[in-house]
């Protein structure tokens, strides 16, 4: 029973290795390619110029929200208010609070927060006070876009079922990472139950 406990350990390490190698990846890893939203006078819009237009730049591997835009109101006593949107199920997740220049033009440059669902496919601005503890976004809605984040347009901002976008899909592997990460863990995997059942036979020995 003795000289059995080497080779034992040694397959309850492979076993673990295996049970590690196995535990799939997140599912919601952003590509590195920066997701650009189109920002106008949309369907949920009901606040500030109709004519205010803009564009934002979403960088969710760097965790970094850029935009800019014209013809906003500059505010006094509120402030705008950045949100990602999934339209579907009504989260919503703030990017930053900003005011717009004497001219109406914004340069502002946000922090994404950690994402572990990428459902979101909605951008708006919206009018709050100052300070605000609120957690949630108010009715006072301004420019906006939608956006995709598996390489298909957008939608053009016409509501649709649920007041929403479709479900949203999951975002592109851009050279299919997702398969290159597969074969090194594969091929880890491999290695360390050579490697595993390699020592236990040499212990085998030794013991016996």
């Amino acid at each position: 029973m003795t000289r059995r406990l080497p080779m034992l350990s040694a397959v309850l390490v492979a076993l673990a290795l295996v049970g590690t190698m196995l535990i799939p990846a997140g599912t919601a890893r952003a590509n590195g390619v920066p997701v650009p939203v189109a920002l106008k006078y949309i369907d949920l819009s009901n606040w500030g110029p109709e004519d205010a237009t803009g564009n934002a730049e979403l960088m969710f591997a760097e965790g970094i929200l850029r935009l800019e835009a014209t013809g906003l109101e500059r505010l006094s006593g509120r402030l705008y208010q950045v949100w990602l949107v999934n339209s579907e199920a009504g989260d919503a997740i703030s990017a930053g609070r900003f005011n717009a220049a004497a001219d109406g033009s914004v340069d502002f440059t946000g922090s994404l927060p950690p994402i572990s669902d990428f459902g979101f496919d909605l951008l708006i601005l919206t009018v709050e006070a100052e300070p605000d503890d609120a957690p949630q976004p108010t009715e006072d809605r301004s420019i906006g876009g939608y956006f995709s984040l598996v390489g298909q347009p957008g939608a053009d901002g016409n509501q649709t079922a649920a007041g929403g976008l479709g479900a949203p899909g999951q975002l592109p592997n851009t050279g299919d990472p997702g398969l290159v990460s597969d074969l090194v863990r594969f091929a880890a995997l491999l290695g360390a139950m050579f490697l595993s059942v390699f020592v236990g036979l040499r212990l085998g020995r030794r013991a016996a």
